[in-house]
């Protein structure tokens, strides 16, 4: 999928997360971008809520791979069609599960699953009776873990043959690091494709349990902004998969977003790095940054914050507010 393609999905039942307007235009665009560092080529995967929509990458050819292919792990696979460094992630720490379940002539392989605290990840095998050509994207049915319902924040999914698809999805368990084992409980029913419609129908049951690898949350209070907006970060999640920046301050929730530059003290550059928001008051917001590391040695983030206002009636830009960097410490 590129910048141009997008999905948009009314998700019934479920109490959305608020996103503005010009939010969800943004996400639109930025779908899929790629970025990139001085000794790092990677794509960052968008995290958003699926009440608003959802960041989805597949791809329509197949993966030709020859038969001892059915015994490489999926998320091998998969990386043969998208080197990214998460999955690479992913495979060095993901545990092999190997669970089947059948349902109405398809069945769905559990393969392999990681879980970094607070993120956790799947990846899965979709076998049919027949061939279907459109990816089977969305899902209705839970995902639980520890009896808390999860959205699903990012699916990647890939066909590798003609009856056959493979694929991985993410969701975010918590704010905080859980440093004990979860219970994950995955109950998918009909999948659905592009134009809503359904292309498989069947009920499934998967139950796991998951061990996190090591990861770090710690409470902050580093200021940021100036004379007219008063912000800071109050968290710092440092897992695996992913470091998350939890930030709060005062901005319109309907015309004033936080965009961010980030660069590291090794000279790379993170492009195209994703804020969300969430209202918390009139005039307040929380939200979050999320950022892959990709090496260890990397100890600081200088983040460049810049406020972007737009028009509330036509979210057509009005102004962009620059804001002084600020130096983040990594564990």
């Amino acid at each position: 999928m590129n910048e141009k393609d997008f999905i948009e999905i009314d998700i019934e039942e479920i109490e959305p997360i608020e996103l503005s307007d010009w939010e969800k235009i943004n996400i639109e665009k930025s779908v899929l971008r790629s970025s990139s560092t001085k000794k790092y080529v990677f794509k960052k995967w968008k995290w958003v809520s699926i009440v608003a929509m959802l960041t989805f990458i597949f791809a329509s050819s197949s993966i030709w791979l020859p038969v001892v292919a059915n015994r490489v792990p999926i998320v091998q696979q998969l990386l043969n069609s998208n080197d990214n460094p998460q999955l690479q992630v992913f495979s060095d720490n993901a545990s092999t599960i190997n669970q089947i379940d059948e349902s109405n002539g398809t069945s769905i392989e559990l393969a392999e699953a990681f879980f970094d605290g607070t993120i956790v990840s799947v990846s899965y095998e979709m076998k049919h009776e027949q061939s279907i050509d459109e990816p089977p994207l969305f899902w209705k049915g839970d995902l639980e873990v520890n009896g808390n319902k999860l959205d699903v924040l990012s699916h990647q999914i890939v066909k590798k043959n003609e009856a056959t698809w493979i694929g991985m999805f993410t969701a975010r368990i918590s704010d905080k690091v859980i440093g004990e084992k979860v219970n994950v409980q995955w109950r998918p029913q009909d999948f659905i494709g592009m134009e809503n419609t359904t292309l498989v129908e069947g009920a499934w049951d998967f139950q796991l349990e998951l061990t996190p690898t090591r990861a770090y949350s710690r409470k902050v209070n580093i200021p940021f902004g100036n004379d007219q907006y008063q912000l800071f970060y109050n968290q710092i999640t440092e897992g695996k998969y992913i470091t998350t920046l939890y930030f709060e301050g005062n901005l319109d929730w309907e015309t004033e977003f936080l965009m961010v530059d980030i660069k590291d003290n090794l000279g790379n550059v993170y492009e195209n790095v994703g804020t969300t928001t969430i209202k918390s008051g009139s005039g307040r917001v929380n939200g979050y940054v999320e950022v892959f590391i990709p090496d260890s040695d990397i100890r600081t983030l200088i983040i460049t914050p810049t406020i972007r206002i737009v028009d509330e009636k036509t979210l057509e830009r009005k102004e962009l507010v620059p804001l002084p960097s600020i130096n983040i410490s990594l564990k």
